[in-house]
């Protein structure tokens, strides 16, 4: 626990010292969302499933850009009187891209999992690298990032902490005026055996119904190819829900 003690003393001190007014858009401030989603089941069994998001971004051409947000999930079932908690897990991330030229970027990432359900205690992870777009403009872009990855994590009673290659594939785009989808690939095996991989994965689309109300819906897959004895590699969610510009 002192190695998650001191990996969030490291992304708190990060954070802090970004000088956000270079992360800002033209108007000084950054972009923050409020999402929000709940589904309820009532019959023969009952089910439960609730999320809530926090996330800013904001950037500025030829300075670089700040993404950063907190993520709670929480679900469970009723059948015959016996309550069982099928989801409850939470997740902060940072993460940070300094522009060196029109399409090359350094970047730093930094995120924290607890996954109560899939016995995932704390998984922590620090991310260096550099990466380039494809193609970047007002309508979206498409973008690349590769380096080392540094993860340290407790999974079903195990501790370890070890040394993995980072790869990363995030596409944005805007649909006409009103509406925004994403698409995000991230695959981080471990230095030392190919076999044990973590994938994280992505797929949204979002639409406005009013200058601060959005619709939103996203399929997230995160699979461990070496998860906790009992458990499932595959963890898939499909969220839907309301998003609040802030």
């Amino acid at each position: 626990m002192h190695k998650v003690i001191v990996f969030l003393m490291i992304v708190a001190a990060f954070v802090s010292s970004l000088p956000l007014q270079i992360f800002a858009e033209e108007d000084g401030a950054l972009d923050t969302d409020l999402n929000l989603g709940f589904s309820l089941n009532d019959g023969n069994s009952e089910t439960m499933q609730a999320n809530a998001a926090l996330t800013t971004e904001g950037q500025r051409e030829d300075l670089g850009s700040l993404r950063a947000g907190v993520e709670f999930n929480y679900g469970e079932s009723t059948v015959d009187d016996e309550r069982e908690t099928t989801l409850e897990d939470h997740c902060v991330f940072a993460g940070t891209r300094k522009t060196l030229s029109r399409l090359g970027f350094l970047s730093l990432n930094a995120d924290y999992l607890h996954d109560e359900v899939a016995e995932i205690e704390y998984r922590a992870t620090l991310s260096p690298g550099a990466g380039s777009y494809v193609f970047k403009g007002d309508d979206g872009s498409l973008s690349f990032e590769l380096g080392p990855s540094y993860i340290w994590e407790e999974v079903a009673g195990q501790s370890d902490d070890y040394l993995a290659l980072r790869i990363m594939e995030r596409f944005e785009y805007k649909i006409g005026p009103n509406a925004k989808c994403w698409q995000s690939l991230e695959y981080m095996p471990r230095a030392d055996d190919f076999d044990d991989y973590l994938i994280n994965a992505e797929l949204g689309v979002e639409a406005a119904l009013n200058s601060r109300l959005n619709l939103r819906v996203s399929l997230k897959d995160q699979y461990d190819s070496t998860p906790g004895a009992g458990n499932e590699e595959n963890d898939i969610s499909l969220i839907s829900g309301i998003s609040i510009s802030i």
